[in-house]
């Protein structure tokens, strides 16, 4: 080799060794990434990347969804894997996280994981499959994570658990929940100080023990208070939203007045109300109860901002069970689940923040919603609707105990899909504009006609937000909320009413990743059944003989060129 080709080289070496240092430089400075999927499944919300750019402290997340992981579960944990590898691009060192095996150690190792779970509420999922050969076999998983942050500790729930979902479509449901998930524990634990949110009283609004249970829950989120009215126009002013839960006795123009102005300066309300006066309780007590519309004095308000709750009672075929005692030809009573038409399993519709990904949610005598004054300038979105068999009886209404011994006949539920829950938001006309002051109000000279841009979530049943109460006038005993004890499965009440104020406090757009939708492409299972051997072939044989055919090839050139 020459001496000027040798240098040559040494020359392309030193450069190219150059090029390297100059491109890591500028890309440790100019960062970008790349997501060719349709549905940007790798990519992160604006709003968590600067949460996670903010970070000043460490995050510490572990993992227990790790082991001997069917197909499923083994997505579910790589999804989240590569979630936590994206939050770290972002948090860098910020972001710590481990998988950890509950099955694996020694047994004391074991045993301590366990027990630290327990504390937190965390059980064990039981899984059952279907192997090859045709056996069952059952098994316990631990989809969950823990955050820790600063001497807290905050359990996340990886796996959704929807009803009437196949195990394929909730895991796909748990990848899209992931990002909204993480990012929400991540705020409870960072956040320092609490927004305000009040329940309001002195109308017979439903009292604490009777919303104890989401009380609870939403104090992780929020300084949960009750209180009345009063005089001052102002007092609601601190609060980010307010709940009115279940009311039974008249607004004053006074109390509507406040709660009116309180929207229009941008206040947010949810309005959880009966159109008809019937309980299960007072029906339990005589057997039989007429219901009577309910006069709330707040129709004409809910019509101003577009809504009419209509004075019905719905009937539905997809309803929830209640203790009905049973007796045969002298045998001892005992008490059996009946399906009672008037506690309707309300479906949450797809199309919306709050109500995408959730169990069905039971309501009691439930009421139908309209919306009116199309001139609003305000966005709707129906939250929960009836099923396809339901009907509507009108006012006032006969109900007695009785009727669960009545077969239903399909034939007359005939209305399909009643909206039962709404939420509207965007600029509302105010119920008092061209109007003179309520007397009684302090301070109040001039009325605001019009609102700013602010939501609004009403409800047609009161006892949505109700938990069970065992023993209340004595050593009252809390049931959580959607719980239901004759079949030992939770409803969505409880995600129904956290998600309506989550969204209502929102005003960044932090409940949007609950609207994340990823196509969910599955494999033909009759394909694989039949084609399986085939498959199995292509994928394991083709790559050897091609492979082998390369080499013959190669040998032969060699040969050929070698020989001339």
């Amino acid at each position: 080799m020459s001496k000027d080709i040798k240098s040559k080289n040494i020359w392309q070496l030193v450069l190219l060794i150059v090029a390297i240092v100059v491109i890591n430089m500028l890309a440790s400075t100019w960062f970008f990434r790349v997501d060719l999927t349709n549905e940007k499944r790798y990519s992160l919300d604006d709003n968590t990347k600067e949460l996670l750019k903010e970070l000043d402290e460490t995050v510490f997340i572990k993992v227990y969804l790790e082991g001997d992981l069917n197909v499923g579960f083994k997505k579910l944990s790589q999804a989240t894997y590569e979630l936590l590898n994206e939050f770290r691009v972002y948090g860098a060192s910020h972001i710590q996280y481990s998988f950890i095996n509950p099955s694996e150690g020694s047994k004391k190792e074991k045993q301590s994981i366990r027990e630290q779970l327990n504390e937190l509420g965390l059980s064990p999922q039981q899984v059952f499959e279907q192997t090859e050969d045709g056996r069952n076999t059952a098994s316990y998983v631990y989809p969950y994570a823990v955050v820790y942050f600063n001497g807290m500790q905050l359990p996340v729930n990886l796996l959704e658990n929807i009803q009437g979902f196949s195990g394929a479509e909730n895991l796909n449901k748990s990848v899209e929940s992931l990002e909204f998930k993480f990012t929400d524990a991540f705020r409870r634990v960072l956040t320092e100080e609490k927004p305000k949110i009040a329940f309001l009283e002195g109308h017979g609004e439903l009292d604490e023990f009777d919303v104890l249970d989401i009380t609870d829950h939403l104090s992780q989120y929020y300084q949960v208070e009750r209180g009345v009215l009063g005089s001052d126009p102002n007092i609601l002013n601190p609060y980010k939203a307010v709940i009115i839960a279940k009311p039974q006795a008249k607004f004053s123009e006074k109390d509507k007045f406040i709660i009116d102005q309180y929207m229009m300066k941008g206040g947010r309300v949810m309005w959880l109300v009966d159109a008809v006066n019937i309980t299960l309780d007072s029906l339990r007590k005589s057997g039989e109860a007429v219901g009577l519309m309910s006069d709330l004095n707040i129709n004409d308000q809910l019509f101003k901002y577009g809504v009419r709750i209509n004075p019905v009672l719905l009937q539905d075929i997809q309803a929830a069970m209640i203790p009905v005692t049973v007796s045969n030809g002298g045998q001892q009573p005992r008490i059996v689940p009946a399906p009672w038409l008037y506690s309707p399993l309300l479906i949450p519709q797809p199309n919306h923040a709050i109500s995408r990904n959730m169990n069905v949610v039971r309501g009691e005598f439930v009421s139908s919603i309209d919306t009116v004054n199309a001139d609003l300038d305000i966005t709707r979105t129906v939250l929960l609707r009836t099923s396809r068999y339901s009907k509507e009886d009108q006012v006032p209404v006969f109900v007695t105990l009785g009727f669960v011994n009545e077969k239903p006949d399909r034939r007359a539920f005939k209305q399909s899909f009643l909206p039962v829950s709404v939420v509207q938001e965007g600029v509302f006309k105010s119920v008092f504009q061209n109007r003179m002051v309520p007397k009684g109000i302090i301070e109040q000279k001039e009325i605001k006609p019009e609102s700013v841009f602010t939501k609004m979530v009403v409800v047609a049943d009161g006892d949505i937000i109700k938990n069970k109460v065992r023993f209340k006038s004595t050593n009252p005993q809390v049931l959580p909320l959607g719980y239901d004890e004759l079949t030992k499965q939770s409803f969505g009440n409880k995600d129904f009413i956290l998600n309506a104020v989550n969204y209502l406090c929102d005003d960044n757009g932090w409940m949007n990743l609950r609207g994340r939708s990823y196509t969910l492409r599955l494999l033909d299972k009759t394909k694989i059944a039949n084609e399986s051997f085939k498959w199995k072939m292509i994928n394991v044989a083709l790559p050897l003989l091609l492979l082998s055919l390369l080499g013959i090839v190669v040998v032969v050139y060699r040969k050929y060129k070698y020989t001339r």
